[in-house]
């Protein structure tokens, strides 16, 4: 694909047939043709989103504001460009929101506007980006130390704070299940090297087996001579001082065309024990009669049902907070969890305190962690959450200390999924000035109080009607054959058909079988292979195995490089008694089975995360399910 006009003239294409009355699509076309010619990626990836945000706030608050960068039509209010769907939605004159606004138009011209906004662009936009993030994650310790000074606030967000959690002090923290994570640590070390490290963190006495309740495995080790548990030499491991255990390191991972999102690579022994917290919480979470009302930290659709509810009778307000984790203050943490002591404890204790970014020096954080830290999630829902109650029912009950019932009642009337929040509309503004009283940000832009337009967990909506765009997350004019790249794409298209825009999914269909120089067969939408999807689900069948009496495809999937990662030993064995395998159709989702279903050779080579290759493998054809 040499253009992403191509890719766009294929959208267009699209529009024609399913708004066929619109009138000036192809100028519209033309205009956005010459435009890009001259100003580049930028004009798709930033001026366009730009317009589609007026467009959004229009539908809010019931005038649109046409931004700068965009010339209106003469005598009125909507824009030159698209004013053949513009004028379907808003008075063309005063720009008032129509009371038949067309809620289709709204979807497709979102469509056009977005699809490319969270386009990844250039390396040295990367790096610009790079920079800007993680000066801004600096930046907001020293917004946040001159906050969360309200004294009386405070005490009032204790007392309600009381009512809550009340088992996770009486939950054996001794009993968790610690684990290692996914990701990436500090050290650098490979996936068993994690383990390897910390049976040397165990035998060095650097990590307190006794409070996290590995009480046997002490007494295993004492016994054992060191060359027996652990051999540095053999392991090639990255790390040589204390300090280095003890810092997170910052990077930065794409959000957007027009910014990356911080992300702390926590050390290996702070995120062990993160891991394992994380699950203390959630489940103490879901067990408390007040947090389960308003938090599901594993079910998005319980905030997007509400966005779409909010937007049809407007009783529901969605709040968004801007740099919500680097602005979470670990005052505000010891507040909200101060009645628990002892879990409070543990997680400031593998809070990593300093972090570095790049070749800069080392610095103190008074933020409570990262995005990289795994109680950073559900340790801010929280403390949001309990932010809004203490608001409804300072509104509700005043100076007085409000009741159990009255905490569980106000409960009910939010929900929090992260840094998204939804609140009964009546309740909005005390919430925002609550928020805003303990150190955090508002996103104006994407916070929407009063109105039909909302925006939740992914979702947007307009009139109870689901308005979310698609977006083309890789640049379709470059043409790279990296696994992830074609898979992207692949998944692109296979949306976009699902959304009755054919001629985009067909353009994207091309793309890929042109990169990789095979066509893709038709694949189940819960196979996880490369393929294309029907409405019907159907599946090509290439052969009949005989073994297994099953038609079956030959299909593309990504399938993770492994690199040699031997484990053995003392460290082979923690490993298998602390590494969670879940069944299918398990509830519980930290149940442990150690081991089971296991990969044959995972003692001896470990995957590389975002490293992947495209494999061709038989996978069964369901037929007639």
């Amino acid at each position: 694909m040499k253009s992403p006009i191509v890719l766009l003239e294929s959208l267009w294409s699209d529009i024609h047939r399913l708004e066929p009355d619109v009138k000036g699509l192809d100028r519209d076309f033309v205009t956005i043709k010459n435009r890009f010619e001259n100003e580049g990626y930028g004009f798709l990836a930033v001026a366009l989103p730009a317009l589609c945000q007026a467009l959004d706030k229009g539908l809010a608050c019931g005038q649109f504001t046409c931004p700068d960068g965009f010339k209106t039509i003469v005598g009125g209010a909507i824009p030159a460009l698209l004013q053949g769907m513009f004028c379907e939605v808003f008075d063309p004159v005063s720009g008032l929101l129509k009371d038949n606004a067309n809620s289709c138009i709204v979807k497709n011209l979102r469509q056009v506007l977005l699809i490319f906004k969270k386009t990844k662009l250039g390396d040295d936009a990367n790096i610009l980006l790079d920079i800007k993030a993680k000066a801004a994650f600096f930046e907001c310790d020293g917004y946040v130390q001159d906050h969360v000074n309200d004294p009386t606030g405070i005490h009032y967000l204790e007392l309600v704070c009381s009512y809550i959690l009340k088992d996770i002090n009486s939950t054996s923290l001794r009993s968790s299940r610690y684990k290692h994570g996914p990701g990436a640590v500090a050290e650098g070390l490979k996936g068993n090297q994690k383990w390897l490290h910390l049976v040397d963190l165990i035998k060095n006495d650097e990590f307190d087996l006794h409070s996290y309740g590995f009480d046997d495995f002490e007494a295993i080790l004492t016994s054992l001579d060191d060359r027996e548990v652990f051999n540095l030499a053999d392991c090639e491991l990255t790390f040589n001082t204390r300090a280095s255990r003890s810092t997170a390191r910052l990077i930065s991972v794409p959000k957007n065309s027009t910014s990356r999102r911080t992300i702390t690579v926590e050390p290996a022994k702070n995120q062990f024990i993160q891991q394992g917290l994380n699950i203390v919480l959630r489940d103490s979470i879901s067990r408390c009669a007040i947090l389960s009302n308003c938090l599901a930290l594993t079910d998005q659709s319980k905030n997007q049902k509400l966005a779409l509810e909010g937007s049809l009778t407007d009783t529901w307000a969605t709040i968004d907070l801007k740099s919500a984790s680097d602005l979470l203050s670990l005052k505000l943490v010891k507040s909200v969890f101060g009645r628990h002591a002892q879990f409070l404890e543990h997680m400031i204790d593998c809070r990593s305190e300093l972090i570095q970014a790049d070749d800069s020096p080392q610095c103190r954080i008074l933020k409570f962690a990262g995005m990289g830290n795994a109680l950073t999630f559900p340790v801010q829902s929280v403390c949001f959450a309990m932010i809004c109650i203490a608001a409804i029912t300072r509104v509700q009950y005043g100076q007085r200390v409000p009741s159990y019932w009255a905490v569980k009642r106000a409960s009910r009337c939010i929900r929090v999924f992260g840094d998204d929040i939804i609140i009964k509309s009546e309740y909005a503004h005390q919430c925002v000035d609550w928020l805003t009283a303990f150190g955090l940000k508002v996103n104006v832009d994407k916070s929407y109080l009063k109105g039909n337009f909302k925006e939740s967990c992914g979702v947007d909506a307009f009139r109870g009607v689901d308005v979310t765009p698609l977006y083309v997350r890789h640049r379709p004019d470059l043409p790279s054959r990296d696994p992830d790249v074609i898979a992207s794409l692949v998944a692109a298209s296979n949306h976009m058909w699902l959304q009755c825009l054919y001629s985009t999914s067909a353009c994207l269909k091309d793309e890929v079988e042109r990169r990789i120089k095979k066509r893709l067969p038709l694949v189940g939408q819960d196979s996880g292979t490369l393929g294309w999807h029907s409405r019907l689900d159907a599946m090509t069948a290439t052969r009949w195995n005989h073994s297994l009496h099953r038609l079956e495809t030959h299909a593309y999937a990504l399938t993770p490089l492994k690199r040699r990662d031997r484990l053995n030993g003392y460290a082979a064995l923690l490993k298998f008694f602390l590494t969670p395998r879940i069944m299918e159709g398990e509830e519980n989702v930290g149940h442990l089975i150690p081991l089971v279903s296991r990969v044959k050779d995972h003692l001896e080579y470990s995957s590389i995360r975002y490293n992947s290759r495209i494999v061709k493998r038989w996978v069964p054809t369901n037929v007639g399910l």
